[in-house]
């Protein structure tokens, strides 16, 4: 039988045979690019998701990098910027760039490091892949019924789809900096110097920095994973150095100087908290805590093996604290007297108030102190003392910040 089928083919049987399978290979082609294309829109969106993540990511910590070059050339060392010195949300900084690239912020930006100098940013698409009903759920089915939910594709056409997605996460990465001081021989073993160079990673970025080769030591980089610490949005200012067990008086009590103090009170109260319990230290001293000085002062004096403050390094500290990181002085007392955040008071008793900066020498000067109220003072005296309060000495200059 299936010898005589075999016999009976003619020449029209074999043409039409060949017309369906060219028609079957043209249809199994034409599924195979409608499948590659919605493979490739798929890779397409998530590649773009993923370009304007890392945009979106940059950009969150873009005005925390300008923020600490602008200090760098101010003579200010850029440790002490943080987060809290930006204006604007780190939404909205990160938004306009996202929105450039064809993204939106899925959800808000998250900053970690003590200074907030990491951001993790998710976002996605503008616009998304329309499903077809065969891949919807049946809440989705709903959802396209009642017009819920809907999403545009690039051709304008409204419907349930997917979007791509991506999350990023930048860091900042700053300079060491350190100053290098003019001696001034006539004042040996003194407080704070009168002027000084900032010097980060080898160049001098203070006085007669040159702000293009400056931006360059501060690098955003993308990474793979948050900081560990935590983002508090104010900088941490009872810890100390790390390794050297320097305990403050408030971190021993747990006697946070209160934020409802009038803010020169909160000057008063963190200089207070290291009273007796730190040494001199030439150079020493830090937004965050007492340091490791350098060598040397004037008279010969190094702090290089000794964790304390010196006078500057104590009042840009504790000046710091109370105004939540948004006064950052530089480390040296020519900067304090002439910063225009301040404003020049007389330097009586009875014109002074909790908080007052108050220097000592003519102009430049070559201390200062942090005027406690009652005709006492705070000070980081010399080599040799602890962190002290004695009584006022009448001073050339006084300043006074608000936070």
């Amino acid at each position: 039988m299936l010898q005589r089928l075999r016999s009976r083919r003619g020449p029209d049987d074999l043409g039409a045979a060949t017309t369906i399978s060219v028609v079957g290979v043209a249809l199994l082609l034409v599924a195979g690019l409608l499948l590659f294309s919605r493979i490739a829109h798929a890779d397409d969106l998530r590649t773009r998701a993923q370009t304007g993540a890392d945009a979106a990511a940059l950009a969150a910590l873009a005005p925390l990098r300008d923020q600490a070059v602008g200090m760098a050339l101010q003579g200010i060392d850029p440790a002490g910027a943080g987060y809290w010195m930006v204006l604007g949300s780190k939404e909205e900084h990160a938004a306009a760039y996202a929105e450039r690239n064809g993204v939106r912020l899925d959800g808000s930006v998250t900053l970690s490091g003590m200074a907030g100098d990491t951001a993790m940013v998710d976002v996605r698409t503008a616009d998304c892949q329309l499903k077809k009903k065969s891949e919807m759920t049946d809440k989705e089915k709903d959802d396209l019924r009642n017009r819920r939910n809907l999403c545009t594709d690039t051709s304008g056409k409204q419907g349930i789809g997917r979007f791509g997605t991506a999350r990023a996460i930048a860091k900042l990465y700053s300079p060491i900096c350190h100053y290098e001081y003019d001696p001034m021989p006539d004042n040996p073993g003194t407080g704070g110097p009168a002027s000084a160079k900032l010097i980060c990673a080898g160049v001098q970025t203070y006085p007669f920095g040159n702000r293009s080769q400056v931006e360059r030591l501060f690098k955003l980089r993308l990474v793979d994973h948050q900081d560990p610490t935590l983002y508090t949005g104010m900088p941490d200012g009872l810890g100390g150095v790390p390794g050297d067990q320097v305990v403050s008086e408030c971190a021993t009590s747990g006697k946070k100087p209160a934020d409802d103090l009038p803010f020169g009170e909160r000057v008063v109260a963190w200089a207070q908290c290291w009273v007796g319990k730190v040494w001199y230290s030439w150079g020493g001293g830090t937004y965050s805590g007492p340091s490791r000085g350098i060598c040397c002062s004037p008279g010969g004096y190094s702090g290089a093996n000794t964790v304390g403050f010196d006078c500057s390094g104590l009042s840009m500290y504790a000046v710091y604290q109370a105004s939540h990181g948004r006064i950052a002085l530089g480390h040296f007392t020519g900067s304090q007297v002439q910063d225009p955040r301040g404003r020049r008071i007389t330097p009586s008793v009875s014109a002074l108030r909790a908080g007052d900066l108050v220097f000592y020498g003519g102009l430049p000067t070559h201390h200062v102190a942090i005027y406690a109220g009652g005709g006492k003072m705070v000070e980081a005296q010399q080599t040799g003392t602890l962190v002290m309060v004695s009584t006022y000495r009448q001073a050339q200059f006084a300043m006074r910040f608000d936070g």
